[in-house]
């Protein structure tokens, strides 16, 4: 029987890069992700360890901009995923092996086995409940390639929806690779 880690305070590596913080309102809707009843989402994008861009987003904003992307996108990826990462497997090592340790749950890319230190462009993905990580699938860490990968796999509909998604979030200085996964 699958036993899932205890989450722990949100670490560091998913905090505001720009105010050294967590993360405290949802980046579409704005309410304080903080409250304890609040499930969400932080994606975070790294270049040469560098951050490139940030978000969080409360489950409800989240979903609504998952059913944003088309059917075939949605297929695609779920396709993707099935098709390289057991995620079942990967919970149960990893509540096994790593029980909470954040970084271990990211040292490696979840679909490609490329040690973190070894991708110049990568993206972390964490589930939260108020100031908590949450253990399951995520955390995880995706390379540059595997993010590329899937973005050649999206229709052109669902590329206008995460471009409509990430000028909201980030404004003039939207990020291109913005995934929502």
């Amino acid at each position: 029987m699958l036993t899932q880690p205890e989450p722990i305070p949100l670490p560091k590596t998913f905090w505001s890069f720009e105010t050294g913080q967590p993360i405290e309102k949802c980046g579409l809707c704005g309410c304080n992700l903080l409250n304890p009843d609040l499930h969400y989402v932080i994606e975070k994008a790294f270049k040469e360890r560098e951050t490139i861009f940030e978000h969080a987003l409360c489950i409800d904003c989240h979903a609504v901009s998952i059913s944003q992307m088309s059917i075939e996108s949605m297929e695609h990826i779920r396709s993707y995923f099935s098709e390289r990462v057991d995620t079942e497997k990967r919970q149960f090592e990893g509540a096994e092996q790593f029980s909470n340790d954040h970084e271990q749950w990211m040292a490696h890319c979840m679909v490609k086995g490329y040690p973190a230190s070894e991708c110049g462009e990568y993206q972390i993905y964490g589930f939260c409940n108020g100031g908590n990580l949450i253990f399951d699938v995520a955390p995880y860490l995706l390379s540059g390639e595997v993010i590329e990968e899937i973005m050649d796999q999206l229709s052109s509909e669902t590329i206008d929806a995460l471009s409509e998604i990430s000028d909201r979030l980030f404004g003039l200085d939207a990020p291109k690779d913005l995934l929502l996964i």
